[in-house]
């Protein structure tokens, strides 16, 4: 069986509007649900993107009236909770709060729309030999850039020296 199963899109269906020019639109689908799009620069025949979705899983609770926090992580749903009971209720209120309180979580989760993950391949260079390399790399949860990588020099088929591997003693 294999690993992943690749289905070009349609021609027409399948190109896309990029900064970069038009790409190329490949729907990759492989066991567990895991659905990926790549999108390929259709001159340079380069990555431009990938993305995948994922299941909204970040619920944050506000008490009422209380603001939502300014620094929410991408994708969080932000519910408001129903009032704390008061320090005197009973184990029974505190467990009727904290059921109310999971219930809307669920509600919440069950009506959020998958959560929309980005890589970027950027800078194309000549790493040598002609090879193409992005030296920069952008991932992204939704429109909110998560994390950047930049890359100085990739070495192609360099020797490592095998102690490098040694258990230190």
């Amino acid at each position: 069986d294999a690993l992943f199963e690749i289905a070009w899109l349609d021609p027409l269906a399948g190109q896309a509007e990029a900064p970069q020019g038009k790409a190329d639109v490949i729907d990759i689908k492989a066991e567990g649900n895991l659905a990926l799009r790549l999108f390929v620069n259709s001159q340079t025949h380069l990555p431009i993107m990938v993305s995948w979705t994922t299941p909204a899983t970040n619920v944050v609770m506000t008490l009422p009236g209380q603001p939502a926090p300014k620094d929410l992580a991408p994708g969080a749903i932000v519910v408001e909770a129903p009032p704390l009971p008061p320090p005197t209720a009973t184990k029974e209120e505190q467990d009727k709060y904290a059921k109310d309180v999971q219930a809307l979580r669920a509600k919440a989760l069950a009506g959020a729309k998958p959560v929309e993950n980005r890589i970027y391949y950027l800078d194309y260079r000549d790493a040598g030999n002609g090879l193409m390399f992005p030296f920069r790399l952008r991932r992204a949860i939704g429109v909110d850039t998560v994390e950047e990588t930049v890359f100085d020099q990739f070495r192609i088929n360099t020797r490592i020296d095998p102690r490098k591997f040694e258990v230190a003693k």
